[in-house]
This record gives C-alpha cells, structure tokens and sequence, in this order.
C-alpha cells in the first residue's frame, strides 16, 4: 500500500549502521518474576540493567488509520510516528521526544527531537493545537517533508519496561507489562475510553551485525513470535477492530 506513511521508507533508502533487529515475543500465562526467571536462565547470561521504568507513548496516524492497516497488513517498508516520555503518565510531562520510527521488516530505526514540557489530564480536553505548534517551532526537523501535518493523535499508551543485556552486550531484551491503552477522541481531543491488557511483550534488539548469533538466542525462548506492535493491539482494543 503506498500512502505518506510508506513512501519515506521505500527500497530506496540505504540502511545504516545504527539500524537494529527488533523482534517481539508474546507471553501469556506467566507472570512477570516467571518471565524473569526464564530470561535469567537463559545460557546468553541475560542480567538487569538500567532500571525498571513507565514508557508512555501518543501515537499519530491518518484519518483513516493507514499506519495501523500497513503494519497489519506486513508492509515491508513503513513509519511510525509518536511522542514519548518516561515517568508519569498524566500531569506535567517532562522532556518528551518526537520520534518517528522506520521499519523495514525487522529491521528500526527510531530518528528523536526533543519538544517542550506539556500538561495531560485524564479528564481535560486535549492540547493537541499546543503540540502541533511546538512542532511547527521546532527546527530541528521539516514537519512538512516527514508529513506530519497529515497526522492526528490516534491512541495513547502506557507500560512498564524492564531491562536486560546479554553477558557479552550485544543483545538487548525489554519485558513491557501493564500495558494500559487510552483512545483519543479525534473529534473533541480528550482520552474517551481506557483498557487494561493483560499480555506482556518481550522485544529482543540487537545490531545488524549480530543477526548471525540471534538463533541461538531465541531457540531457548518458550515465547510466540510476533508481527504485531503494542501501536495494533491498542488500536485493536479500543477501538474493537477485527483483523
């Protein structure tokens, strides 16, 4: 499907060194110190690091959701856009980025821009006029080339994500639970309904040069593949879209 979301990762990019592998395991079943204790068995020697943090994410999408049926529908090439923050989900939010995240099969890359602090409730209408016009003044950026003016806020999440390095550091894991999923009303910009999903989803990231090692990784893994995004399953929970 060619649409503005796809045409900025067509086959005529060239994917650079800071490209990695993301892939997504579903966990149902287990709950979280089980999945622990199945990453630190792992022979990869899999252990904490950072620290265990709330991700919190609005994505933008177009009217008619073309981001949400292009991942859907496994095209190859495509982009994802969304503000993220760390911390508090509602309130003042500090130090969020713009990121906009390029997929090419398994294959991210995520390109950031800071933006200034804004204020989210639960219960207030939406500034979204005050976002775009952050994003206008930001000119790290061309809102117009990456068509972001094309996009309105779509859904809003929020997890937990815990952290986990490889003995030999060339493998990452992120356990994301708590998943919380708001839908934004496109209409009178406030959050309208909140949903609650029970699923945790493990993402095992690594550089390209790594991808040869990657099997041996994940053939100890009791965990299902995935396609889908957290993005999809929010879309697919408020919204009650059947794929």
């Amino acid at each position: 499907m060619n649409n503005i979301l796809t045409e900025l990762t067509s086959d005529k990019i060239e994917l650079p060194g800071d490209y990695r592998y993301e892939r997504k395991f579903f966990v149902t079943g287990l709950n979280h110190n089980e999945i622990i204790t199945i990453i630190k068995q792992h022979p990869a020697i899999f252990h904490h690091v950072f620290y265990k943090r709330n991700v919190n994410n609005i994505y933008f999408d177009t009217a008619d959701f073309l981001s949400y049926i292009d991942n859907v529908e496994g095209v190859i090439n495509r982009q994802k856009v969304r503000i993220r923050w760390y911390g508090d989900l509602f309130g003042i939010i500090k130090n969020p980025e713009l990121e906009v995240k390029y997929k090419k099969g398994f294959l991210g890359l995520k390109e950031r821009h800071k933006l200034p602090d804004f204020s989210l409730n639960l219960h207030e209408r939406f500034d979204f006029k005050f976002i775009f016009e952050a994003l206008l003044n930001n000119k790290s950026f061309d809102l117009y080339k990456l068509n972001l003016n094309a996009l309105t806020p779509s859904l809003l999440n929020s997890y937990e994500r815990t952290y986990f390095l490889s003995n030999d550091k060339k493998y990452r894991i992120t356990i994301d639970n708590k998943l919380q999923f708001y839908s934004i009303n496109p209409i009178r910009d406030f959050f309208k309904t909140y949903c609650d999903e029970e699923k945790t989803i493990i993402e095992l990231k690594y550089d390209q040069n790594f991808e040869d090692g990657a099997r041996k990784i994940t053939e100890h893994f009791p965990f299902r593949l995935t396609k889908s995004s957290k993005y999809v399953i929010g879309v697919d929970r408020v919204k009650n879209w059947k794929r």
